[in-house]
């Protein structure tokens, strides 16, 4: 793969992961040829796919309805908001890595996960640009104490999330996933006032006997 300067690297557009292979990764071949994401070796027949990788982020809630957000530390998207989370490890399930990246990013233990949507993104990082599919969830911590991982995490907060402004998130896959947020939540409020109305008529039926 080219080996570029960290100056070259932010000069230059960014590249797939499959654009940026100049021999097999296999046989050592310089004879390649592209199409479709997908890298062939015409010398040995070896094929290489852009698949994306899967990471996972964390909408938390504290016992107040806030959700914590937490401002990166380094790029992409330096200095922008973004819930807790992360790329998988090897072998590891993605409920796993929700608990591991909420401990390791916020030092908080998360309860009661629930999946929330998945949105693909492309994650650009030294002038590659990597596919990323990025699988979303919520949960609950029973303690707002939050311990920052220095150097990933700059600062964070607790907000009310129809406080949050999108265009303050990081990446365009988590403000997909926060505008599913928050009409899960419209329609969560929506069937606790449809059964508070119920109940209510309920009542009112039972004193008019």
């Amino acid at each position: 793969m080219p080996d570029f300067s960290p100056e070259d690297r932010s000069a230059r557009p960014p590249i797939s992961l499959v654009d940026a292979y100049t021999h097999c990764p296999l046989c050592g071949s310089n004879q390649l040829s592209r199409g479709g994401g997908c890298l062939k070796c015409e010398a040995c027949g070896h094929r290489e796919f852009g698949n994306p990788v899967t990471a996972v982020a964390i909408f938390l809630f504290d016992a107040e309805g806030r959700v914590l957000l937490i401002r990166r530390g380094r790029e992409p998207a330096l200095g922008k908001w973004a819930p807790p989370g992360g790329f998988l490890d090897a072998g590891e399930y993605l409920e796993e890595a929700v608990v591991r990246e909420t401990g390791e990013e916020t030092g908080l233990v998360p309860d009661k996960i629930r999946y929330l949507a998945s949105f693909p993104n492309a994650y650009v990082y030294q002038g590659l640009a990597r596919p990323v599919c990025d699988v979303f969830f919520t949960a609950e911590v029973t303690s707002a104490h939050v311990t920052m991982q220095h150097g990933e995490v700059d600062d964070f907060r607790w907000i009310n999330p129809r406080e949050i402004d999108p265009c303050d998130l990081a990446f365009d896959s988590m403000r997909r996933a926060f505008a599913v947020l928050l009409r899960s939540m419209r329609r969560l409020r929506d069937d606790e006032i449809g059964i508070a109305r119920a109940e209510v008529l309920k009542h009112d039926e039972g004193i008019s006997q």
